[in-house]
């Protein structure tokens, strides 16, 4: 890249312009309006329109991922790297909501479909590798590691899609302890959960 400020800029433009208006809907000439460039710099930049939607979702499928690990070395047990995980996912929503609603515009679209399902199975595998984990060491329940991800994934996507509904809920402790407890009576096993009723 020649000037990065001006590669930030065009992609910038283009997450603020695609998060609203989607992607068939929003020109190229309206993002080099948007980021103060002409039409022909974007080029320079970008190969195409496709190629342009393709790096913005990858740019922001990356700060997710960089999102969703934050802190996860620090917790000592699987369902509380799970709670993490959750929180963390919560939080990349809240804090980057136009960045969110590109990779779901993405992977509805025709062209994102293959590429988006490589990343889902790469996030999915994240989790996995967790969970085989903590079956192993009698940290979740005693269950076949890929249902008990999926069980997991269901929880976290259900909470993703509902504080994305209602994000004002989030700032309340109460709910978001609950939700905790929620992945707790889920997926721990027997000796956690004995574990957290005698630290309650």
């Amino acid at each position: 890249m020649e000037d990065w400020g001006k590669y930030q800029q065009i992609l910038d433009a283009a997450i603020g312009l695609f998060s609203e208006r989607g992607f068939e809907s929003t020109s190229i000439q309206e993002i080099a309006q948007a980021a103060g460039v002409a039409k022909g710099t974007v080029y320079l930049y970008f190969k195409s329109k496709e190629d342009l939607v393709r790096q913005v979702y990858d740019h922001c499928y990356g700060l997710d991922i960089k999102a969703c690990e934050e802190g996860m070395e620090e917790e000592r047990h699987a369902v509380d790297k799970l709670c993490r995980r959750m929180d963390n996912i919560i939080e990349y929503l809240l804090s980057h909501p136009r960045e969110a609603r590109i990779e779901q515009l993405y992977k509805n679209s025709v062209s994102g479909k293959n590429r988006s399902s490589f990343y889902q199975q790469e996030m999915y595998q994240a989790i996995y590798v967790v969970v085989e984990e903590g079956i192993r060491k009698g940290e979740l329940r005693d269950m076949p590691a890929d249902l008990l991800t999926q069980i997991y994934y269901g929880i976290a996507n259900g909470l993703y899609h509902g504080f994305q509904d209602e994000p004002g809920l989030w700032k309340d402790a109460g709910i978001r302890q609950q939700c905790h407890q929620l992945i707790r009576d889920s997926m721990a096993g027997e000796h956690r959960e004995r574990d957290f009723q005698v630290c309650l």
